[in-house]
């Protein structure tokens, strides 16, 4: 084939890649995409500064066969360091550790043997039934807001509470839904089809030390499985030993 000829089937090609991988992106006013840039990138940047954390929370599970509460305790080192235990009434159910480099679940009533999945960013939902990555979860636990990258930025049109985040070659996009303070209310990601793999409300905000962090939020998986979680304490910039992220000999 000749130079010229790949060059145009490579264009090709990738032009129905792109068309396939994302939805249709609408015509929008210049002035609004940069109004809606600048919301999105304000709220990717919220508490940024708080590069660790302590803290604890409850967290109730909705789920097919009924419902369960837990306590949890944290404590999280951005962007991909995190210790968290699950308890029932004081006794340990689950602990997720991540050392930056490998993610390992642990059972303390014997639901499964210690897992190490291939991902460093595993989905939490077989594990701990909630429905969100690792780095997700991890984020919210650093009282931040989960805006991930972007190259496009939209308000959808005829709501200007609704902004659309897209990414090249990517089949996944993100809605942020504003309340009228321009604060965030709800944050999803959705397929290319438009359907919401995950959906987090947030319910409510409050001040923790020098920081406003999200305090309830609701966070719901395509499945309908819904996990509430209420922070009880969180404190910010704390020192966290590298050992903390790290399996015991006896494993946990």
């Amino acid at each position: 084939m000749k130079p010229v000829h790949t060059l145009l089937f490579i264009s090709l090609v990738c032009a129905i890649c792109l068309a396939g991988c994302a939805m249709p992106r609408p015509q929008t006013d210049p002035g609004l995409d940069r109004a809606a840039w600048q919301s999105a990138v304000r709220l990717r940047a919220w508490n940024q500064d708080i590069t660790s954390s302590k803290g604890t929370a409850r967290v109730r599970l909705e789920t097919s066969t009924g419902v369960q509460t837990y306590q949890i305790a944290w404590a999280a080192r951005a962007p991909d360091r995190v210790r968290i235990t699950f308890t029932v009434s004081g006794h340990p159910v689950e602990t997720v550790v991540a050392d930056g480099t490998r993610v390992t679940f642990i059972s303390h009533t014997g639901r499964h043997k210690p897992h190490t999945p291939a991902s460093n960013d595993p989905d939490l939902e077989p594990y701990t039934r909630v429905p969100v990555r690792l780095s997700d979860l991890i984020t919210l636990l650093l009282g931040q807001i989960p805006v991930k990258k972007f190259d496009d930025a939209w308000f959808l049109p005829r709501d200007p509470s609704r902004i659309r985040l897209g990414r090249k070659f990517s089949s996944l996009s993100q809605e942020l839904v504003l309340q009228a303070d321009d604060t965030i209310k709800v944050l999803r990601l959705l397929n290319k089809e438009g359907a919401a793999r995950y959906e987090i409300a947030f319910h409510a905000f409050g001040t923790m030390g020098a920081y406003t962090i999200p305090v309830h939020m609701t966070i719901t998986s395509g499945k309908l499985l819904k996990a509430h979680i209420r922070i009880t304490r969180f404190w910010p910039n704390i020192p966290v030993k590298e050992s903390v992220f790290r399996l015991t000999q006896t494993g946990s």
